[in-house]
């Protein structure tokens, strides 16, 4: 069992590049791609557990309820908005799910070489800022306060973690201090919040281990033959991870003329509306996040919340004909 740090005096800062999203099960460290999966005896800790939820004053803390009353039944929960929340109240053997903002900063050297010589030519020496945006889910094992630091340190064993992905607007505001900052998170929506803690309810419950990184798909992906794909039109936009700006939006018909079946890009609202509706026949949405240098795009059943395709793309920064291509190919499959 490893240690988790989890700093709970968090100063709100925001990467350039760097923002995890989706779910992910298992024993992780949320800053490494290296992935063990759930622990049973932390597993066990957390389910005999009433789980308090520390949720963000986004959104009427009625509609949080409403949400956890309707998905979340692997255990009891209390609900706790981030303004309520006092962390003297936590003890060890606690389980959580609290939402976080943290900022990491690593420097990060880089020398090159003359080829005929051997010799260094160049050193470079930078800072990347890494930014997570997430609602984690951990067992108190034990706890460290540092008065003099106004700081408490939790240390905590993993057991999942659901990331959001924030706009390129708050990306822009790269190290800031402030806690006003303006933007959104992308994929903190209540319909896909609804979907993502139905999932993360069923992986817990079920025992089931889910890496953010791995590629699968489900054989229902072959009922988007005859289904249509919902596409939240805020996922479409250009981005510029250089520059972190905007760039030209890629146009609907080209970015889907490699699929061959129905699609509707549609405003938040309409999948909301569906998911909130309880459909009586399975729906299918994209979800589109962004990890770094590292894309992922995955189709959600929005009635089950099942995930059933989730592809994986290295040096790739925004969505393009070819994702769209391969989807094809895996339906047709």
């Amino acid at each position: 069992m490893k240690l988790r740090i989890f700093l709970l005096t968090l100063t709100l800062i925001l990467s350039t590049n760097y923002n995890y999203s989706q779910v992910r099960v298992g024993d992780f460290s949320f800053a490494k791609s290296k992935f063990k999966k759930l622990n049973k005896k932390n597993l066990t800790r957390f389910t005999e557990k009433t789980t308090k939820f520390i949720l963000p004053k986004i959104y009427p803390k009625s509609s949080f309820e409403n949400i956890l009353n309707d998905v979340w039944n692997v255990t009891p929960f209390e609900l706790i908005i981030e303004d309520e929340f006092n962390e003297s109240d936590i003890k060890v053997n606690d389980a959580l799910a609290q939402f976080m903002n943290i900022g990491i900063t690593k420097t990060k050297t880089t020398t090159t070489k003359s080829k005929s010589t051997g010799m260094t030519v160049n050193t470079w020496v930078r800072d990347i800022n890494y930014s997570f945006h997430m609602l984690d889910f951990h067992i108190v094992d034990k706890m460290k306060k540092k008065p003099k630091e106004n700081q408490i340190k939790w240390y905590s064993s993993k057991i999942g973690t659901i990331y959001f992905t924030p706009d390129i607007s708050l990306r822009k505001q790269a190290g800031a201090n402030s806690k006003n900052l303006k933007g959104d998170l992308l994929n903190f929506k209540l319909g896909y919040l609804k979907n993502f803690l139905e999932f993360m309810n069923n992986c817990i419950k079920n025992k089931i281990s889910t890496n953010l990184y791995d590629d699968y798909l489900k054989p229902e992906l072959k009922n988007l033959k005859n289904n249509t794909l919902f596409i939240d039109k805020n996922f479409i936009y250009g981005y510029n991870p250089w520059k972190i700006e905007t760039k030209e939006s890629p146009k609907i018909e080209e970015l889907m003329g490699n699929y061959s079946f129905d699609y509707e890009v549609v405003d938040y609202q309409e999948i909301d509306k569906m998911i909130f509706n309880n459909q009586s026949s399975d729906f299918y949405y994209l979800m589109y996040n962004q990890i770094n240098g590292i894309k992922i795009i995955t189709i959600i059943n929005g009635k089950t919340s099942d995930i059933i395709y989730q592809e994986v793309s290295s040096m790739s920064y925004n969505m393009n004909p070819k994702d769209f291509k391969k989807l094809d190919k895996r339906i047709k499959k």
